[in-house]
């Protein structure tokens, strides 16, 4: 004779945890993530910027630190300083 389930299944576990997840904004990012391209134009001045950033990074370095890694250290280092001070610096580049 067959065995009657009780309980929740893994399927409906599953289904569960899927909506919750869902529901619920992703406040943290989980570990790496496809890369997604986005561009940006940049003046000639703040090509110039870059670069110099880049060399003095690369200096300090053990190792080649790119330029879209240098990208990524700046958005993150926005992340943390003060909104109203990196509002400052945005007008001063325009």
């Amino acid at each position: 004779m067959a065995k009657k389930l009780t309980g929740v299944t893994k399927l409906a576990r599953a289904v569960q945890d899927k909506s919750l997840e869902e529901k619920q904004p992703a406040t943290e990012l989980k570990g790496r993530q496809k890369p997604k391209l986005k561009n940006f134009r940049l003046t000639g001045v703040d090509i110039m910027r870059l670069q110099k950033l880049t060399e003095a990074v690369n200096k300090e370095s053990e190792r080649q630190i790119s330029e879209t890694a240098v990208i990524k250290g700046l958005i993150i280092l926005g992340e943390k300083t003060n909104t109203e001070k990196l509002l400052k610096m945005i007008r001063e580049a325009w």
